[in-house]
């Protein structure tokens, strides 16, 4: 991405997001970006579904088998929106760095792979601030797949067709490459790019880091502070 065409704004702190779909190497790198930030910077991370009330609902329904796509859909952005106005928005208004473990995105492109129905998603996002940055870690769906294996912990979707199907041989899989699908899509649209910087990550996190503080000096000029080591 060329430091000559970054749009900014000229809201209060900045708000970065990260993308893509489970085993993506998202994680990895927003931990290695908050270190390099929080060195000379406010900094806070927001993860996505973080509110431990509604996950556990979620568990529940889930464990009595009557959670639905739609009921999950709402309960995710419910969570969002909790995180959004006492957390997010609190923290831009200081004039604070915000790094979203995925977005609004995520629901977006979750609804319509789930089979999600009635919420009325496009408008939940005209509500909320468009990110200065967008990062979609776009990585192969076989490697993401292997990720979650090893892991060990399960994937988890709502989409009863793609559960039930005798067809599919391997569910996960298709499921993520559904998903990636819908980002690709999505992030291509001009709702999108018109108001935010997307940028397409293959794995390459040293990138990631150059790119920020290119957009940081743009946007602050020289009263951004970045450690230079980190991207000689």
């Amino acid at each position: 991405m060329n430091k000559y065409i970054y749009k900014t704004n000229t809201q209060k702190g900045v708000l970065i997001a990260f993308e893509g779909i489970s085993g993506s190497g998202k994680s990895e790198s927003i931990t290695k970006i908050y270190n390099h930030l929080s060195k000379q910077n406010n900094v806070q991370i927001v993860e996505w579904n973080s509110n431990e009330k509604i996950r556990s609902f979620i568990k529940v329904l889930c464990n009595y088998k009557v959670l639905t796509s739609t009921i999950y859909s709402i309960l995710q952005w419910i969570s969002f929106f909790i995180d959004y106005f006492t957390r997010i928005l609190p923290a831009l208004n200081k004039g604070n760095i915000v790094i979203a473990d995925r977005y609004v995105y995520t629901a977006l492109t979750r609804d319509i792979v789930n089979g999600a129905k009635v919420v009325p998603s496009k408008y939940l996002c005209s509500l909320v601030r468009k990110p200065d940055i967008l990062f979609f870690y776009d990585t192969n769906c076989e490697l993401c797949y292997e990720r979650i294996l090893t892991r060990g912990k399960a994937l988890f979707h709502t989409n009863k067709y793609i559960k039930c199907s005798k067809l599919l041989k391997n569910k996960n899989l298709y499921y993520l490459k559904k998903l990636r699908g819908e980002y690709i899509k999505l992030l291509q649209k001009s709702s999108i790019i018109g108001q935010t910087n997307v940028v397409i990550v293959k794995n390459d996190e040293l990138n990631v880091i150059k790119i920020l503080d290119q957009y940081l000096k743009l946007k602050y000029g020289e009263n951004f502070k970045s450690q230079e080591q980190f991207i000689n």
